[in-house]
């Protein structure tokens, strides 16, 4: 079908790739026509178990002062200075019902030495990044006499990767390394969490709790549906209806072990292990969780799972998900996400806006880089020659993002 795009990626390369993914697409499009077939078939009898709830209406909402907080860092560091330069920022927006009464926003850049270990340095700044949000929900919790406050993103989404730069090198600020930086973000999440006035909403939720589950309750896997949850519910939950882990597992946090089962299954089948029992696999999950935890984070795992996990589809586009420590009462909170939310994305207005405002665009980072880099030569011209030399890309046949 793209055959005729001249201007397109596809036409920049040999003929022949361009054959061959041509028909490697195709080949795909088939299998994925088939993989279609089977979940629809399989959805049909799991609608009868998994039933969502009406949106409850309230107009409690229109006296809340609420905070959306949100940050952004450069997708890729530049190594053109002969350092590593990477930007992030975050802000805060601020509502009272329906309008905007205050704003702020936070802009920060890691520098590091070119070392070793380029991906952890962009794990090290994403971390920045999500510590900036944190100190500015923490500003907004204290100062601005907030009622509540969405965070883009879960709660704890750091810890799959923080484990793999506790011992680097961050030399930011009061941060000397990953380890100190991790344990700071983690206890300012806590102490969020604790205030319950705090919500994590999940945009991009990848979970499969239900095919955990599922295959927990038959013991079969055939019995999965084969799709992540945010699929499963988007094909059975209703605009205007919502939806919690809670009504079908034993408890809010056992989301946690039913995600993983499914991939200990899998991961079991391939190695040629044998599964003893599903109560067995459902323990492995749990051990594997709480290792995992205590690996990235060094703390309770009963803290950081105390966490409740609900899906919400306020009009045609699919449900997001949102966490909020067990025991909250979210039902004002799901009238004010039915009320006020944008009908293009089915996501809360404030959250659409303050991810607008504070996305760092394509290329910014080698813009502030090249910013840098004319200060210097216009200050040090006597040095012209070698700044310029110093801030030669390392691979000249590529330019940086």
């Amino acid at each position: 079908m793209l055959e005729d795009n001249e201007d397109g990626a596809w036409s920049k390369l040999p003929q022949p790739l361009q054959q061959q993914f041509f028909k490697l697409a195709e080949k795909e499009a088939e299998r994925f026509k088939e993989r279609i077939k089977r979940i629809q078939q399989k959805l049909r009898s799991l609608g009868e178990v998994i039933r969502g709830r009406p949106i409850p209406d309230s107009d409690e909402w229109k006296k809340w002062r609420v905070a959306v907080v949100d940050g952004s860092n450069s997708p890729t560091t530049s190594e053109r200075l002969g350092i590593r330069v990477g930007t992030y920022c975050a802000s805060y927006l601020i509502f009272e019902g329906m309008q905007q009464v205050d704003e702020g926003y936070v802009s920060r850049c890691y520098v590091t030495e070119q070392r070793e270990g380029y991906g952890e340095s962009l794990t090290l700044l994403e971390l920045l990044r999500l510590n900036l949000e944190r100190e500015l929900a923490h500003y907004c919790l204290k100062e601005k006499n907030i009622d509540w406050i969405i965070l883009d993103g879960s709660f704890f989404g750091f810890r799959a990767s923080a484990h793999r730069v506790k011992e680097e090198i961050v030399g930011v600020d009061e941060y000397r390394f990953g380890r100190e930086l991790i344990s700071n973000i983690r206890d300012k999440t806590l102490t969020l969490m604790d205030s319950r006035k705090v919500i994590g909403l999940i945009k991009r939720s990848r979970s499969a709790a239900i095919d955990g589950w599922l295959l927990y309750k038959h013991g079969d896997p055939s019995k999965c549906v084969g799709a992540n949850d945010k699929y499963i519910l988007a094909a059975l939950l209703p605009p205007g209806h919502y939806f919690a882990y809670e009504w079908i597992f034993e408890c809010p946090e056992a989301y946690h072990y039913y995600a993983q089962m499914r991939a200990l299954y899998d991961y079991a089948t391939l190695s040629k292990r044998k599964i003893r029992s599903m109560d067995q696999l459902y323990d492995s999950a749990k051990r594997k969780v709480t290792h995992s935890i205590y690996k990235s984070l060094g703390y309770a795992v009963e803290r950081i799972t105390n966490l409740a996990r609900y899906f919400v589809r306020c009009c045609e586009p699919p449900p997001f998900e949102f966490e909020v420590k067990v025991g909250t009462d979210i039902e004002p909170l799901l009238s004010y996400f039915k009320a006020f939310h944008n009908p293009a994305t089915g996501l809360p207005w404030p959250i659409d806006l303050v991810d607008h405002n504070t996305t760092i665009p394509k290329g910014f980072n080698k813009e502030f880089v090249e910013e840098i880099e004319a200060l210097l030569i216009k200050n040090a011209l006597s040095q012209k020659e070698m700044l310029i030399n110093y801030f030669t890309y390392l691979n000249p046949q590529k330019e940086e993002d």
